[in-house]
């Protein structure tokens, strides 16, 4: 999957599972500061109801399937997990350190992130105040 697969699927996440393809836009716009023509999302969309990570019925609402959430679930925590590191280690602020999170959890194994989530404990919150997403086990894909 590329990296856009996987921005579309924490979208549609966040969106609890209601996302048009036009809000999905408007997310990437807001949080990358570009705008990603609709037919692009369009071609993501359906790779990842290839994939059966979405359920889609053209014009309507994106869901994601079991194993869409799933997904969605390990790469948020992935990303609050790293945001922690961040913030704890290299003293970054919170703001910093949800947009470098960001930018790289994809480079990151699940086995690495478990150390992590290990070395703090288990914690509850990321520095920015988000709830850390818990998942019952990894679906991580190896990029």
């Amino acid at each position: 999957m590329l990296d856009i697969d996987y921005q579309i699927l924490k979208i549609i996440y966040r969106i609890n599972s209601n996302a048009r393809l036009k809000d999905i836009q408007e997310e990437i716009k807001k949080t990358k500061g570009i705008k990603i023509p609709l037919s692009t999302i369009n071609s993501c969309i359906e790779r990842l109801e290839k994939k059966e990570f979405v359920y889609w019925i053209r014009y309507s609402p994106l869901k994601l399937t079991e194993k869409g959430l799933n997904l969605a679930k390990e790469l948020i925590r992935h990303a609050q997990l790293l945001e922690l590191l961040l913030y704890n280690v290299l003293e970054l602020s919170a703001e910093e350190a949800h947009v470098e999170s960001e930018k790289f959890n994809l480079l990151f194994s699940c086995n690495t992130i478990n150390k992590i989530c290990e070395k703090y404990e288990h914690p509850s919150e990321c520095p920015c105040g988000d709830t850390i997403v818990r998942s019952n086990s990894c679906y991580c894909e190896k990029v």
